[in-house]
């Protein structure tokens, strides 16, 4: 099996007698285990009288077995030792994956495999659990992604799987049909099969142990290793389903134009990536890009390439254009030039092999260059990747990019063809074309036209044989001109340095010594009072971000490229800039970027369509799900500095353009200013990049650190909201007594030891809603605990009275959570804090935390984990009777 070369890990591929496929992976820096299954099964496969069947079945597989038949009590078990567990079903696949605290593995295993062995499908929970899929059905009922997908299904051929209902509800999973369990039994039986699994275990044991884990408990799964997965034959779409366009009216105010190009799935594709080069070429960003020409013409704000689903016998390749309200009116004209920007790239095929080049030679870096993620990520991934590549590419197969095959590149550059195309506009007033077929979707109620594509102009499309003269291809890439070199260690320091100390402006390094990897990070961090005199001030200092990463997309678009990435973001009291990939030409990166920060043009126009969109997306907030508004506005009640998107929205609705200027001009006049330099450099890199900023910066007046104020909440408050949404919500929200480590502990281990009792108790036999949960919610470093739920069924003043009684019943009942229960969330609490960091994002991350947090000591997981050590059982419970008093302090914020 090819390897990174940074991979120290140790695998081993086998395959049971029953036809499961077992990757086993040693990793003994690892302080936990996870573990994958993947089922080649999903929606694909559900009966045409019971859709969703599939989602249906991996919910159920969580709540109960015949040797543990305990509905939830796998995830409380996992949950109590340091792990999560999830599941989630997609169009022919379906994954289940867990970690936990590695010594807890052999525990766990057996549990998780009685899911495919033997599910005991208890009649009670077949019932609650088909609420909870109704719940969230309804929950995305108005999500405008699965309502223009439904109109996407029901214009395909209707006897593709594809054209299914994914989700199920009420309706398909009713017992109007028949005797569910029954059906559930007998889909389970057909289609869970060990020969469709994929099954990947990784921990620090060694492969041996894992193994003979897995002969143990895996064995006993159903299946037949000569039994092949049966193929679909149907295809995607009719000859009738082509040269189509649809007009489709979201809820939010969305804009988008969308070329689809119908392809079948192509065996071993990953390979060569031609599709990739592909989207490749045609979303380059640079000068004299499609996306470039149609930006300065004002009718595109973004454009993509590549997206669409695909599936075992199909790919839809599709290129999506943001729209402005122009562009609107001139989306022929978008298709027209977008056919000229496709004979660019046959009529420069020569250029082709070396432009794939350097896309290789990308991609070798960044498997080279691999960064370790979190182990239940990484190993749900692997065990989907064992579906798709060759043992030998299980790791290699994302990256690999033999050579440019031109036999390929054409076959693909053939489906490229107008007779070949499907148009799909999607704007808040697309169903009102003459001539269309106008229609409702089912299930979601998406209002969208289908209308025959004119025969002549998709003539006229295929005659276009000449690029415009401005139209360009990529260039090979000026930022891989120098070589990744790893340097030599200078120093073995454990914390960032703070270089020569000034007055208002703070710059730190620390070389990595850890992960050796040609990667590094920059941040840095610019505040100014202009920012925050006003709402308009801290809508502009949002909108001045958005615009200024608007303003560089073609400059920098080959950096992007080259593995680096950039941003410009807001944050309560000014802007931040985040570089981050491979290091040799990132520093040259972040040089121009501080340039540009002061000097980049930014035009009129520019500002007027951001503006606009900026407004819209403000107001399209109120349109979420009610619990996020509900957040949105206890942020902006605790940090004046957070003002909530309708305030933001009417602040920069009269703002114009020369204040705007005025504003950008002021921001720089007084800032201060924090950076951190961290990854593959020395320290020469340091003085030299803190050099630059320091030259960048020397007209400005240095201020003192601006510090993000906080509200207390001094006394109980309860708000009540009303607005359109059908659904009902609250959030109850409990800030720590005060801001000190024992508070913030004390606030973590009460809901380390609350969290998984409220979900199972609210969600799993309540069924008040498919939104359930508590979580730590700390605000500008204050700790917190919010619980919050939203149902479609339930008034929120029912919700509240079902939250309070479980608080009390909690407290009566807390004195049952002592002992070895407390020992392991305790245990459990402390490997989240004592956890490592995997890799330099992370730790570039938990740095720059600190020091945005004046932790200069960088000891705040030390000073958290000498407090769990000293937190009693004793003192917890006394703390959580404080504060769940209905007299403390708290906000509760309900709507509808």
């Amino acid at each position: 099996m090819k390897l990174s070369n940074n991979d120290n890990k140790q695998y081993k591929h086998i395959t049971l007698d029953n036809g499961l496929k077992v990757l086993l992976i040693s990793d003994t820096s690892s302080e936990k285990s996870a573990v994958s299954l993947t089922i080649n099964v999903g929606h694909f496969d559900d009966p045409v009288g019971r859709q969703g069947m599939a989602h249906f079945i991996e919910h159920m597989l969580f709540l109960g077995t015949e040797q543990y038949p305990i509905k939830g009590e796998f995830a409380q078990i996992v949950s109590q030792h340091g792990g999560n567990s999830n599941a989630w079903t997609g169009t022919e696949h379906t994954c289940y994956f867990f970690d936990c605290l590695a010594d807890k593995l052999d525990m766990l295993i057996p549990r998780f495999a009685d899911f495919f062995i033997a599910p005991s499908f208890e009649q009670s929970a077949l019932l609650d659990e088909r609420n909870a899929i109704d719940a969230e059905f309804n929950l995305k009922v108005k999500d405008d992604n699965r309502r223009i997908i439904q109109a996407h299904k029901e214009t395909a051929n209707p006897a593709h799987p594809f054209t299914k209902f994914s989700v199920g509800n009420h309706d398909t999973l009713g017992d109007k049909h028949g005797d569910i369990r029954n059906e559930v039994i007998q889909f389970f039986k057909q289609h869970y099969q060990a020969q469709w699994m994929t099954l990947v275990v990784a921990g620090p044991q060694p492969t041996n142990e894992l193994e003979q884990q897995i002969h143990e408990n895996f064995a006993a799964i159903n299946g037949d290793a000569n039994l092949p997965k049966p193929e679909i034959e149907v295809p995607f779409y009719r000859p009738q389903d082509l040269g189509l366009k649809l007009h489709i009216k979201p809820r939010k105010h969305l804009q988008k134009l969308i070329v689809s190009f119908a392809m079948p799935n192509i065996e071993e594709l990953y390979r060569y990536k031609s599709l990739s080069f592909l989207a490749h070429l045609l979303g380059y960003e640079g000068e004299g890009s499609l996306y470039a020409i149609l930006k300065k013409n004002g009718w595109i704000n973004a454009l993509s390439a590549g997206g669409g689903v695909n599936g075992s016998n199909f790919k839809d390749f599709n290129i999506s254009f943001a729209l402005t309200d122009l562009g609107i009116e001139f989306y022929e004209d978008i298709v027209e030039m977008l056919f000229e920007y496709i004979s660019l790239i046959n009529a420069k095929h020569h250029t082709l092999p070396a432009l794939y080049a350097d896309k290789k030679r990308l991609m070798e870096l960044a498997f080279d260059n691999q960064e370790v993620n979190k182990l239940i990520d990484w190993v749900s991934n692997v065990s989907v990747n064992m579906h798709h590549y060759s043992e030998e590419y299980t790791l290699y197969g994302d990256y690999c990019m033999e050579h440019f095959n031109q036999t390929l590149h054409a076959e693909l550059m053939s489906y490229l063809a107008p007779n070949n195309m499907r148009l799909v506009l999607i704007h808040p007033t697309a169903t009102d074309e003459a001539d269309a077929i106008n229609k409702t979707a089912q299930w979601y109620n998406t209002p969208y036209q289908v209308v025959k594509i004119n025969q002549q102009w998709l003539d006229a499309l295929a005659r276009i044989n000449e690029p415009l003269t401005e139209m360009r291809l990529p260039n090979v890439n000026p930022y891989l001109s120098e070589e990744n070199t790893l340097f030599d260690i200078e120093s073995t320091t454990h914390a960032p340095t703070r270089l020569q100390e000034r007055p208002g402006f703070a710059f730190w390094f620390k070389q990595d010594a850890t992960f050796r990897v040609t990667k590094g990070h920059f941040y840095l961090e610019i505040d100014s009072e202009a920012s925050i005199l006003d709402h308009t001030s801290m809508a502009l200092t949002r909108l001045f971000a958005d615009l200024f990463m608007d303003s560089v997309a073609e400059q920098f678009y080959s950096a992007e490229l080259a593995g680096l990435s950039y941003h410009l973001t807001s944050h309560q009291g000014g802007l931040t800039l985040h570089t981050a990939g491979l290091s040799a030409s990132q520093l040259k990166l972040v040089s121009q970027l501080v340039e540009a920060l002061q000097k980049q043009p930014i035009s009129a126009a520019r500002f007027a369509e951001y503006k606009k969109q900026l407004i819209r997306h403000w107001q399209n907030h109120n349109k979420n799900k009610p619990v996020s508004e509900l957040f949105s506005i206890l942020g902006a009640k605790l940090m004046p500095w957070n003002p909530t998107p309708n305030e933001l929205a009417i602040a920069l609705k009269n703002v114009c353009f020369n204040e705007f200027n005025a504003f950008r001009d002021s921001f720089f006049t007084s800032i201060h200013a924090k950076a951190f330099l961290h990854g593959n450099w020395q320290a020469q890199h340091a003085y030299a990049t803190e050099q630059q900023l320091l030259c960048s910066f020397a007209k400005s007046e240095i201020l003192e650190d601006l510090k993000k104020p906080l509200k207390t909440i001094k006394q109980r408050h309860v708000e009540h909201l009303e607005n359109s949404h059908n659904e009902h919500a609250f959030v109850h929200y409990i800030q720590a007594p005060t801001s000190n480590v024992q508070d913030k502990i004390k606030i973590m281990a009460f809901n380390q030891l609350v969290s998984q009792h409220y979900f199972e108790k609210l969600r799993t036999e309540q069924q008040l809603g498919y939104l359930v949960g508590a979580g730590y919610a700390p605000f500008n470093t204050r700790a917190g605990i919010a619980f919050y739920v939203q149902s479609p069924n339930y008034h929120s003043e029912d919700l509240i009275k079902y939250h309070q009684l479980f608080l009390e019943e909690f407290v009566a009942n807390i004195d049952t959570l002592d002992g070895a229960h407390w020992l392991d969330v305790k245990s459990s609490l402390k490997s989240q804090i004592a956890e490592k960091d995997k890799n330099l994002r992370l730790r570039s991350q938990r740095f720059w935390v600190a020091i945005g947090n004046d932790d200069h000591t960088f000891s705040m997981q030390a000073k958290l984990l000498e407090a769990l050590n000293k937190l009693t059982f004793k003192e917890l419970k006394c703390f959580i009777y404080q504060i769940t008093k209905r007299e403390f302090p708290s906000i509760t914020l309900t709507i509808n």
